[in-house]
């Protein structure tokens, strides 16, 4: 991409540099050399900006386009089709729960081994025989 700046401008900037003997001319002669000079300086530095801005603009694109990719080869997380909903709760410290599945918990555990029963820590316990009623079908 510099290639291309400077092919284009070095061109222009050679005929635009071709001056006479810098001896003969006049003191205006040479501030409006001078004047030309930093007015093509000007042109220069914008046209590298126009450039640079170009650039990043392009590259910005790029690095969208590559994070739309790698997000796309990125796996994405697996959710548990049925997650279990706790069936046991220490009344002690509620944030400790089991569903019943896999190994028991270490709280749990202890309580049992300690003469508890599991129906002590279940969450939703069966009513008792006495609050049933007449239309209850387990009566």
């Amino acid at each position: 991409m510099q290639n291309e700046i400077m092919g284009v401008a070095s061109e222009t900037i050679e005929i635009r540099m071709i001056l006479p003997e810098l001896e003969n001319l006049s003191f205006s002669d040479l501030r409006n050399i001078a004047d030309s000079i930093d007015e093509y300086s000007r042109e220069v530095q914008a046209m590298l900006e126009q450039k640079r801005e170009e650039r990043i603009a392009e590259l910005k694109a790029r690095m969208a386009e590559d994070q739309a990719e790698l997000a796309e080869l990125e796996p994405q997380p697996v959710k548990m089709a049925n997650p279990s909903t706790p069936k046991y709760r220490d009344p002690a410290k509620p944030e400790n729960t089991w569903a019943g599945r896999g190994k028991q918990p270490g709280w749990l555990k202890e309580k049992i081994e300690a003469g508890a029963s599991f129906d002590d820590f279940l969450i939703d316990k069966p009513a008792p025989a006495a609050d049933r009623g007449p239309d209850d079908p387990g009566f």
